[in-house]
């Protein structure tokens, strides 16, 4: 795709604060954009609640529209647990395809994640990952390199407020976090 190329983009995305430098440059290159989160690896419950209201506030903060594909299964994920880099590439798997169905469903051209802002997530996986959801359903899957933006992003989830979680998501990554007993504390006191 060329730069002038202005197709219709779904940005997947897996929480507020990794949002917000994607944004921030798509929508300064005027691309049309709207965002999808769907997100069934985030546990607990209470987590995933707070990192959906987050991606609402940065939907709200850039007035884009926001998508909401709800549910978490916290089973498919423990299952999974012993299977190291495969868990995460079936995470990122699982999410890209259906980002790709909703997409092609709704008048998409192309689709990406914010999880390509992090310098912690594994970029060739959701490369591979997005661009075979993509190719099944006729879209195009652009691999944007936003990681030099990271802590750019991070600067503005903070100024607007956001909650800037200490773990990917899954409860298996929360059980391995070394901030393991302070989330569990922070959690407690919401539910």
């Amino acid at each position: 795709m060329s730069e002038t190329t202005r197709n219709k983009l779904l940005l997947h995305i897996c929480c507020g604060p990794c949002s917000m430098a994607p944004l921030e440059l798509l929508l300064a290159a005027k691309r049309d954009c709207e965002l999808f989160f769907f997100n069934p690896n985030i546990h607990p419950a209470v987590e995933w609640q707070r990192r959906l209201e987050n991606a609402v506030t940065a939907a709200e903060h850039y007035d884009v529209l926001l998508h909401i594909y709800p549910g978490s299964d916290e089973a498919a994920w423990r299952k999974r647990a012993g299977d190291g880099k495969e868990r995460c590439a079936f995470c990122y798997r699982t999410r890209l395809m259906q980002t790709a169905e909703f997409a092609a469903n709704h008048g998409f051209d192309s689709i990406s994640s914010s999880l390509l802002v992090s310098p912690y997530q594994d970029r060739d996986s959701i490369i591979e990952a997005g661009e075979a959801a993509a190719a099944a359903y006729g879209l195009e899957f652009e691999a944007h390199d936003w990681r030099e933006q990271y802590r750019h992003g991070q600067e503005l989830a903070r100024q607007l407020g956001l909650y800037r979680q200490k773990y990917c998501g899954c409860i298996v990554s929360l059980e391995t976090s070394k901030y393991y007993e302070k989330i569990c504390a922070e959690h407690a006191r919401l539910i």
